[in-house]
């Protein structure tokens, strides 16, 4: 399973991971992101978002 993850940075400097929605394939997730032409943010398996295996927002950051 796959998590729809959104990345939102606030002009503050701090930033929030969201999740939007949960797939059962990496394609179906891809495809959701695509849909809703999301720039910041990304498909990460459900375990790593649980588990924090992965790059929070704060390493997306335009600032």
């Amino acid at each position: 399973m796959y998590a729809l993850v959104l990345f939102v940075c606030y002009l503050d400097g701090g930033c929030d991971d969201i999740v939007v929605d949960v797939f059962n394939t990496e394609q179906q997730c891809e495809y959701a992101m695509r849909d809703q032409r999301m720039r910041h943010g990304g498909c990460y398996p459900v375990e790593d978002f649980i588990d924090g295996f992965w790059r929070p927002a704060s390493e997306y950051s335009d600032f």
